[in-house]
């Protein structure tokens, strides 16, 4: 998402700010701790830099610490993936990776994560939904253990062309399409590209997303709007060029915490567990910064309003009241232009409420899956 760049690149920042003041109290020291009279302050730097660089490799648990609520009785997550995984080999380069797991035969639901994270993000859905569903988990290309296209293609074209892809390979029936973020980009997308498609899908799940670039649904909207050529687009060319050690400041930043802080404040209402925090955390850190930058170059080309009102299939929009970086707003548009869609808005949560209230929208999902074909009424 756009914010998320101005975001890291304050993250980036301070970890850097961190390090230039590690080297200078380094220095310092190793000038003054020979001089007579300024063994005290050649000492006190020292000092300094030693705990600097302490914190810089293991302030992740202090911050964690801080910024979390209690994890009694809630089950933390991993970052682990299904055992049963193919390659899809796409035309443009780029190689797919596909996970599947649950019960074969049943019916199928589809997963697709958002930006700046990879299929392991749906942890709490695969542990409540494999016991009576086929899972479909996709990762984007460049992200998890997909491999980016040849050409540095990114745009919710080529997402949405890799989803019909996998619904294809796995052999999907009548799937259930599940979008996160940058997900639900992309299932839209995929509506308006493969609208003829669109009487084998037997059902769309929108989470935390939005039907246009995101710099408009986002909060500080207005601002964002309007540094979105001469400030973002520049941010988005400079990750790209300085990708590698921009990765390496992105670990060093969730190591420090600063990552952490991002995390919780941008995509977290406040109730998440330590655990919650460092893997989401953990997973961003995972993103190249390339793949972020030209990710986000394309969702600012992205627009799917005109699709919203043509499409039949049944829908629930999943939303959050304290998502940052996609308002509820957007989810209430989509709910509104969407013919019979259904509206559930998590309270509270942010952008990672599959995760911080992971059981209260794999309750609402199955429902919504068994009135499609149970025809009972769904009550969000």
């Amino acid at each position: 998402m756009p914010i998320l760049l101005l975001a890291l690149l304050l993250t980036n920042l301070s970890t850097l700010a961190f390090l230039g003041l590690e080297i200078y109290l380094g220095r310092q020291w190793y000038i003054h701790k020979d001089i007579i009279g300024d063994h005290d302050y050649a000492q006190r730097c020292l000092i300094g830099a030693i705990a600097l660089l302490i914190f810089m490799i293991f302030g992740k648990g202090l911050i964690r610490l801080l910024l979390s609520k209690s994890s009694k009785g809630i089950e933390e997550p991993k970052a682990e993936r299904l055992k049963d995984q193919m390659k899809i080999q796409r035309p443009d380069g780029s190689i797919i990776n596909i996970e599947q797991g649950g019960v074969k035969g049943k019916q199928t639901i589809v997963f697709i994560h958002g930006w700046n994270s990879n299929s392991m993000q749906w942890y709490y859905q695969k542990k409540y939904f494999a016991g009576n569903y086929h899972l479909v988990l996709m990762d984007h290309p460049g992200l998890g253990r997909s491999k980016r296209a040849d050409n540095k293609d990114f745009s919710l074209k080529k997402l949405a062309a890799d989803l019909d892809a996998v619904i294809d390979k796995s052999g999907a029936k009548d799937p259930i399409l599940w979008g996160h973020s940058m997900g639900g980009m992309t299932i839209l997308t995929f509506c308006k590209i493969y609208k003829h498609k669109l009487p084998t899908i037997k059902g769309i799940i929108l989470e935390h997303t939005t039907f246009t670039n995101p710099t408009r649904t986002s909060i500080l909207s207005k601002l964002l709007t309007t540094i979105q050529n001469p400030v973002l687009k520049p941010i988005c060319w400079l990750m790209v060029a300085l990708s590698p050690l921009l990765w390496i400041s992105r670990w060093m930043s969730y190591f420090n915490g600063n990552m952490l802080i991002m995390t919780r404040f941008l995509t977290f209402a406040g109730t998440q567990t330590g655990k919650q925090l460092d893997f989401a955390s953990r997973l961003a850190a995972m993103a190249p910064p390339a793949v972020t930058g030209r990710g986000v170059l394309a969702m600012f080309e992205y627009d799917a309003t005109d699709t919203l009102a043509q499409i039949q299939t049944p829908t629930l929009v999943i939303g959050a009241n304290k998502d940052r970086l996609t308002k509820p707003e957007a989810s209430i548009k989509m709910n509104q232009s969407i013919p019979g869609s259904q509206l559930l808005i998590l309270q509270p949560a942010g952008h990672m409420g599959l995760v911080e209230r992971h059981q209260e929208v794999n309750e609402a999902v199955s429902q919504f899956i068994s009135s499609q074909t149970t025809g009972r009424p769904f009550n969000a």
